[in-house]
């Protein structure tokens, strides 16, 4: 059973109160969602850990109940995204190597410079978010990256989730290092810093402007 609108916009003024919360179905279909929160609780915190407030004060539902969600975050005092800071390196620590799926999964990542995780390829996506970051690497950057097709294994799909300990695909990783999915993604390029972040990693890509 899926989610609407309205109980998702409640559940979230549960867990952000006093915040100003907006949640839109983005194809009318009831299963993509998108929610913009301005809320003094994201103060100090970078992209990544804002958006992942909000799926842990979801309690697993995305993904599930809620089959996407597209998250803008702000503090009631910013007036424009802002993306800075929002890269996190894969906790080492955490990730059991001795699975061979992890294992797999961590080869991947340290030994391209670009990996998109994605429903679908980058000829065919499957979903509109990974549509989304495949156009931007692909046809709006394009950037040399390695596609990997998460529909295509389930234990990679379930296992890359845990990697990272983020519940959606697409997953962006960059010279190692965890971006972030869709909304990030597209955020980072809007501002640039996504450019520059290939940049100081020394990887090749030509922008086209639409």
């Amino acid at each position: 059973m899926s989610v609407n609108t309205n109980e998702l916009k409640k559940m979230l003024e549960t867990a952000f109160p006093n915040s100003n919360i907006e949640v839109v179905d983005t194809v009318g279909d009831g299963q993509h969602l998108e929610a913009t929160i301005y809320s003094d609780s994201f103060l100090n915190k970078s992209s990544l850990q804002r958006h992942k407030m909000v799926y842990d004060s979801l309690g697993g539902l995305v993904g599930n109940e809620i089959h996407a969600l597209a998250l803008n975050t702000y503090t009631k005092q910013e007036k424009a995204a802002a993306n800075a800071g929002i890269k996190a390196e894969a906790a080492e620590s955490n990730i059991n190597l001795n699975d061979d799926v992890l294992k797999q999964i961590d080869s991947l990542i340290k030994e391209n410079s670009v990996v998109l995780f994605m429903k679908g390829n980058k000829d065919m996506p499957l979903c509109g978010f990974s549509s989304v970051v495949n156009h931007i690497l692909l046809d709006l950057l394009n950037v040399d990256f390695v596609d990997v097709d998460v529909m295509a294994d389930y234990k990679i799909r379930e296992k890359i989730k845990e990697y990272s300990d983020w519940p959606t695909i697409p997953q962006l990783y960059i010279g190692g290092q965890f971006i972030g999915g869709c909304d990030i993604v597209r955020g980072m390029f809007q501002s640039g810093e996504l450019q520059n972040l290939l940049k100081s990693q020394n990887i090749n890509f030509t922008e086209h402007h639409e």
